[in-house]
């Protein structure tokens, strides 16, 4: 697990690429791709040997031997490249699984992000910069092996042709040097592309999950003007990226194929004047063809660096972010009193909270614990600031009021052994009876398959299937007739006999059934 204390974007690399054994793989992974390189390398060396050793010599033998090390060497860059890849393969996918993992944690951590992050732009995260992380295995890997393919066949140049061998070595660093310059703006607009992209997906994200109220007050037209306008930077960043990545190829493939001209004029001139054979100069240019993927492979490390930067720091950032609240080590195991600003609420009761909506608010993060209590709320005389937060939870369930409903069927998302007797307290098993699978009714990613009121009381049934010793409620029943609503409150005060609950809401049909009733 990344360390959340101080995350930055060589640890959050570090961890998707090496952590859990995932760098030990990866070393295997390297060998075998530079296996292949190597033996790619040879090939045209082999056949070089082949046509002077034996084509000239017209020697049938030399010829079996020759064609069989041929043999030998294809058949190990072809198992090499298979180890290769697997090995990387599992690299990539337990890395980025392993980088969502980390971002899904703190996203669901109890003590809560001192900055509210866009669900859109958490998915965005947790998917397409997980992925962008663990893709540099990909790169490292393949581009380390390119090293070697480089230095084997300038090994072999040397072999054939001390000059030959000298214009490689001496002269790949600075194409290398010079594309790398090149490459530094890509990084910078690459960077830009993604941050825009991720801006215009989380915002996409999060009008979608919210298209049903924008419809019901008519805010269409502004959030199509919003996702335009990011759609719109989004667009810019990625065609100003794109623009220079066709000029940044083209550069390249001028350099590194003028390069590799060079060395295939220089082996032709060497072959005319006697000073290597004939199998030389197709070795030498069998090698120049062969170094162009190698080359280009290196020349392109920066780019698949700049987009492992770039999500890195965005996944830093995040799991840099502050939490709400503290988590103190006190313990509890069952909550006898609750005591809100004083007011003191026994096993049996019922607290209304007649609140507007800000004080609401107020009070649903303070009994969630998102924000400090500083001794305002206290379960069996203690201030929940110095409980922890997962004793907490067990004894007290905050219930707010847009609570929605998992992917899955009805029953996935009210379990427990007092399932029936939630349903009809909150009324829920009308709606039940209603569907067409009852309580295997499958329901789509936050319920939206179902209305707003169906929703609403299977919500409710999952709390008070929970039945904890707290359980707070914030305007159960907005989204009911009054009838249902009546149901509901006479259902709630039933199913939470002998257990404290509190209803914040300026119902006057919930306020009846409460014990006692205080106005904030």
């Amino acid at each position: 697990m990344v360390d959340h204390s101080t995350p930055t974007t060589r640890s959050v690399v570090e961890y998707a690429i090496a952590a859990d054994g995932r760098g030990r793989r990866l070393s295997f992974a390297a060998a075998g791709f530079t296996g292949h390189q190597i033996g790619e390398a040879l090939v045209p060396v082999v056949i070089g040997a082949v046509i002077d050793r034996a084509v000239a010599t017209g020697d049938s033998a030399a010829l079996g031997r020759w064609i069989l090390i041929l043999g030998l060497v294809f058949t190990g860059l072809l198992l090499s490249w298979r180890v290769g890849a697997r090995l990387c393969e599992s690299v990539v996918e337990y890395g980025a699984h392993a980088l969502r993992m980390s971002v899904v944690r703190l996203a669901l951590d109890p003590r809560g992000l001192a900055t509210r992050r866009m669900p859109g732009e958490l998915y965005s995260i947790a998917t397409a910069d997980a992925g962008g992380v663990s893709n540099f295995a990909r790169t490292l890997s393949t581009k380390l092996a390119a090293v070697f393919g480089v230095l084997t066949a300038a090994t072999a140049l040397f072999v054939i042709s001390i000059p030959l061998g000298l214009l490689v070595v001496l002269g790949t660093p600075p194409v290398l040097a010079i594309m790398l310059r090149l490459g530094r703006p890509l990084e910078r607009r690459r960077e830009a592309d993604q941050h825009q992209a991720a801006l215009a997906g989380a915002l996409a994200t999060d009008l979608l999950s919210g298209l049903r109220v924008l419809g019901g007050i008519g805010a269409q037209s502004n959030a199509r003007t919003r996702y335009t306008t990011a759609s719109r930077s989004s667009l810019d960043a990625t065609m100003r990226a794109e623009r220079y990545q066709v000029l940044y190829s083209a550069l390249n493939v001028l350099m590194t194929r003028g390069f590799l001209a060079v060395i295939a004029g220089v082996g032709a001139t060497l072959a005319v004047s006697g000073s290597i054979t004939v199998g030389e100069l197709i070795a030498v240019v069998g090698l120049a063809q062969f170094l162009s993927g190698p080359l280009i492979d290196i020349v392109y490390f920066g780019e698949g660096l700049a987009w492992a930067r770039a999500s890195g720091g965005r996944i830093a950032a995040f799991l840099g972010s502050p939490l709400a609240v503290d988590d103190p080590t006190g313990e509890i195991r069952a909550a006898d009193v609750l005591e809100i600003r004083g007011e003191t609420v026994h096993p049996g009761e019922i607290l209304g909270v007649h609140a507007g909506p800000a004080d609401s608010l107020e009070l649903m993060n303070l009994l969630a614990r998102r924000t400090a209590s500083n001794g305002s709320v206290l379960v069996n005389g203690r201030d929940i600031d110095t409980i922890a937060l997962d004793s907490l939870r067990r004894v007290m369930l905050v219930v707010p009021h847009d609570s929605v409903l998992f992917l899955g069927s009805i029953r996935d998302n009210v379990p427990g052994p007092r399932i029936e007797r939630a349903l009809v307290a909150s009324a829920a098993d009308e709606v039940v009876a209603t569907l067409p699978h009852g309580l295997d009714t499958r329901v789509t990613q936050d319920g939206l398959s179902l209305s707003g009121g169906q929703r609403q009381r299977i919500a409710l049934a999952r709390a008070l299937a929970a039945d904890p010793d707290v359980l707070v409620l914030h305007d159960p029943t907005t989204a009911v007739d009054s009838v249902t609503e009546a149901a509901i409150a006479s259902g709630i005060a039933d199913v939470r006999f002998g257990r404290i609950t509190v209803l914040i809401t300026s119902n006057p049909t919930l306020l009846a059934t409460c014990t006692k009733v205080v106005t904030l």
